[in-house]
This record gives structure tokens, sequence and C-alpha cells, in this order.
């Protein structure tokens, strides 16, 4: 799969919402109380003197609740669909977080979007978030073809506009192909998402290498991130990833070296099984992103 030019990451998006530099945004721990979704006037007020990040994007127009699909057109790229869950309890009139859900490599594409979707819908309906799943335009399934950004960046903007996201809270997860392409989305925009993850994922299968052969090395990237955005690693033990000549395994330990802790930002689980994720295994991703928000 090709390196993402990082200079094309997700520009439509970020101005959106209109987020300063990357240096002013600061990595903040929510209340409990906010895991799963409740009505964060009343947590600041009953639970903790913690101020609480909110920049909602007041969108509205959407249809709700349930799943759901949107087609809009994209510049260079027409018309392109999306997949969305939007849970019962959605009201425009509260900001709710966002979870941008990044496919493996599935042909056909738009079949993997929605699986993804699916996978998380059960979980945002009972912790009270929205689910964003985009196709992409890679004829092989895979992420990091000419305008993946673009279109991520498109149907982001979409869902702010016409649904009413909380910006300091929108969150990344992939698997497989969308892990290592989430990597490098995540790692360059840490002041666009609060937290995310990557199942059965790799920093060296896109983001970065450790020999230099691709700037930029691992440490130099890690290194120059912030704020440390939280990001939860799920990766088998039978994983083809997992043993040389990959280096997955070693993703934890490049983290730590450029500043990360584990059990605080840095969430590191390992199972007995292949290049693959469970339901079960979301949901505890979930309780390691959602307690994050950034604020500017």
């Amino acid at each position: 799969m090709p390196r993402i030019p990082q200079s094309i990451l997700l520009p439509a998006a970020l101005a959106l919402a209109g987020m300063p530099c990357a240096q002013a945004a600061q990595t903040v721990t929510l209340p409990a109380s906010l895991c799963p979704q409740s009505d964060p006037l009343f947590a600041s007020g009953f639970e903790t003197a913690v101020a609480i990040p909110s920049q909602p994007s007041l969108g509205s127009g959407g249809a709700y609740p349930g799943a759901l699909v949107r087609t809009i057109n994209v510049g260079g790229l027409g018309t392109r669909s999306y997949y969305l869950y939007v849970p019962t309890g959605y009201t425009p009139s509260q900001a709710w977080p966002l979870l941008l859900a990044l496919r493996g490599t599935t042909l056909p594409t738009a079949n993997g979007a929605q699986q993804v979707r699916n996978n998380w819908s059960g979980i945002a309906e009972a912790e009270g978030f929205i689910v964003l799943a985009p196709v992409g335009n890679s004829t092989q399934g895979g992420w990091g073809a000419s305008g993946d950004a673009t279109e991520i960046s498109a149907v982001l903007d979409d869902a702010l506009a016409h649904y009413n996201v909380e910006r300091s809270r929108i969150h990344l997860w992939g698997f497989s192909a969308g892990a290592h392409y989430g990597h490098a989305l995540a790692l360059n925009n840490p002041h666009y998402f609060a937290a995310y993850a990557a199942s059965a994922g790799s920093l060296e299968m896109y983001a970065c290498t450790d020999d230099g052969s691709y700037p930029p090395t691992c440490a130099a990237l890690l290194g120059s991130v912030q704020p440390k955005i939280p990001v939860d690693i799920h990766l088998g033990t039978n994983d083809p990833l997992y043993s040389p000549p990959h280096t997955a395994s070693g993703d934890v330990l490049r983290f730590q070296a450029n500043g990360w802790t584990l059990n605080r930002n840095l969430y590191y689980t390992v199972f007995n099984g292949g290049h693959t994720y469970s339901v079960p295994q979301l949901d505890d991703t979930w309780r390691h992103l959602c307690p994050f928000a950034l604020a500017q």
C-alpha cells in the first residue's frame, strides 16, 4: 500500500473545525459520567470541576436515528456514499461524539464500510456516539489511493454540517489497512482527533519506518506529535504483523519511547488470535477512547 502524502491529510475537515495549530491543543480526560454519553452540563455541575471542552458543530437536517447512507458530491471524485449509524437517543439540541471507522481491505469496498458501521452500531447505540464509515477509492480495497484524504475530509464535513457533532470528541478507529492508514491520519492530525485506535495495524506498514527508507522515521514522527494523542492497539499473537519481518508488536515500545505512557494514554491489548477483531474488542476499544477530548 503506498504511503500517504502527508500534505493532503484532512485539509477541508480541519478548516471546517476551525481549530488552531496543533501546539494549542490539549488532551483532556473527561468525567466518568460522560462514558456513556450524558448531559455535559449535568456532569460538570454535580460531579467535578474539570472544564469540559465543547465545540458543537450545530449541524442540522440529517436523517436520524438508525443505520443510514448519505450520498454527497466530492470535488474531483463525483458522487460518493458513506455509511452512518445515529443512536436512537440522538437529538440535534445536544452535541454527540463521532467515531470515524476505517474498514480493512475488502472488495467491494462499500460492503466493508457497511460491515464496520454495523459492527460498531450496537456499541454506538449503548454508549451514545455517531459512527461514520467512508468507502474509499482503491480498486484493491486498501487505503491511500488518490482521493482518499479528499473523500474523508468531505464526509466529515458533511456529517458535521448535518448532525450536531461534538468536535472536541472526534475519534478514529481502523482495522488492517484502515489501521495502517489510521496511524498516519491521526498522528498527523492530533489537533483534530481526540483519540484513536488500531486493530491489526502497524506503524511501519504506512505511517513511518525505523530504517529511514521513507520519511519520517517513526521516532521523528512520534517525537513531533503534540499533544500525545491517546491510542489503543489491539493485536493478535497469530497475526502475521506480530512477528518478523513485520514489526507491529514493537509499536507499543515506539510509542513509549516517544512520550506515551502505558495505561494512561496508550493501551495495548494482545490476544490469542489472528488478523481480525471482534465486537467485544470494539467495546473494549471504546472504553479506552471515550474518556478523551480536545481542548484548544
